[in-house]
């Protein structure tokens, strides 16, 4: 999977965005949970 990461400055946390499906996101305090959640 493709994806890109963007960093919600006044939440601290990184939100992970599916490429092929920008509806589909998750977010977490670390990318590594952010992609992590994304491919659950």
């Amino acid at each position: 999977m493709k994806y890109k990461i963007q960093l919600d400055t006044s939440n601290q946390l990184f939100i992970a965005i599916d490429l092929s499906d920008q509806k589909h996101t998750a977010t977490g305090r670390t990318i590594e949970q952010a992609v992590a959640h994304l491919n659950n």
